[in-house]
């Protein structure tokens, strides 16, 4: 009698945990490895940790036994990562932070107002619609975590890369492939030089009649910030041109009511309540380049429930602000 074999469907071993391969890294392994490269020595990362020293060195030997690689080695400035220690980094941030994210969206799914938000923007939604809005939203979710990292997208992308943001509203960077970006309606904002009501140099109608003034610029090496400097300094600054380089809007801010600096930002800026009254347009001729704004998130990994409803709202109060402009 012949027997027929049934049809057998076999996936490879390496697809399946657990399956066909050497032991893997525990989570306290990696979050060990992770602190000694944050704190560059075990003696500082096992006392944030709340372990010993040699419970500290004993985990990262197994891991690096796990592994089969030296991952760090003792440098004369403490702890440094091996040329493994490098690429193994990365992947780690990677996944840490998607298994924090993972466990929050669960916790969001079960209880819709708790769980942990964090997004970057740049300066201007830090400015204006912000603070209200997130202050709304934080009394409707009393229970959830919000962190705002203000900065230019050239200084976040990484971050956002590696899922530490959730999001990031500001300006594009052209350098900065979108690709593996979701982009929620990018809209172009009309940009002028700004300044306080009673400036000496309010009434110049040209750039050239602004040379050796002060300047306050955002501090990026990248981006549409460092375009606007090559306009606004075609032949590069001059001695007498001076010029600051910061992240703060506060410190901006004083700067330009204050200490007659200039500052370049969106014609929305106008409409601030708190300083719509002190603050006025250098007329100049020349139309400076206008800015895309855009709100993005990682494409790969979707958004917790808690992140897409503030980013939703975020969108649509920062779309409505600068499309009123334009």
């Amino acid at each position: 009698m012949e027997i027929n074999e049934p049809n057998i469907i076999t996936i490879g071993q390496d697809r399946l945990p657990g399956w066909g391969q050497s032991k893997l890294p525990n989570i306290n392994q990696l979050r060990d490895f992770q602190a000694i490269i944050y704190y560059g020595n075990i003696r500082t990362a096992s006392q944030a940790l709340f372990k010993t020293q040699p419970a500290m060195t004993k985990s990262i030997q197994e891991l690096e036994r796990i592994l089969g690689v030296s991952l760090l080695s003792r440098g004369p400035q403490g702890m440094v990562l091996t040329k493994m220690g490098r690429v193994f980094e990365h992947r780690v941030n990677t996944l840490l932070n998607d298994l924090e994210r993972a466990v929050d969206e669960l916790h969001q799914l079960s209880q819709q107002s708790q769980g942990n938000v964090v997004f970057g923007c740049s300066h201007l939604p830090a400015l204006s619609m912000l603070p209200s809005l997130v202050n709304k939203f934080q009394e409707e979710h009393p229970s959830s975590n919000i962190t705002i990292i203000e900065g230019q997208l050239c200084e976040l992308v990484t971050s956002l890369r590696l899922g530490r943001l959730d999001f990031f509203i500001g300006i594009a960077s052209p350098e900065i492939s979108m690709s593996e970006f979701v982009v929620e309606q990018p809209i172009n904002a009309e940009f002028c030089i700004i300044a306080r009501k009673d400036h000496p140099l309010s009434n110049c109608r040209s750039l050239s009649e602004l040379q050796g003034a002060k300047w306050y610029f955002p501090s990026t090496r990248t981006g549409y910030y460092k375009e606007l400097e090559k306009f606004i300094f075609p032949k590069g600054k001059m001695s007498k041109d001076a010029v600051i380089y910061g992240d703060s809007m506060t410190i901006g801010e004083q700067l330009v009511l204050n200490e007659n600096y200039f500052f370049i930002g969106p014609k929305a800026i106008l409409g601030i309540s708190h300083v719509k009254d002190l603050i006025t347009v250098i007329p100049i001729k020349e139309k400076l380049p206008d800015a895309l704004y855009v709100l993005i998130h990682r494409q790969q990994y979707g958004l917790t429930p808690l992140a897409k409803k503030l980013m939703d709202e975020v969108k649509a109060v920062c779309l409505k602000i600068l499309s009123e402009e334009n």
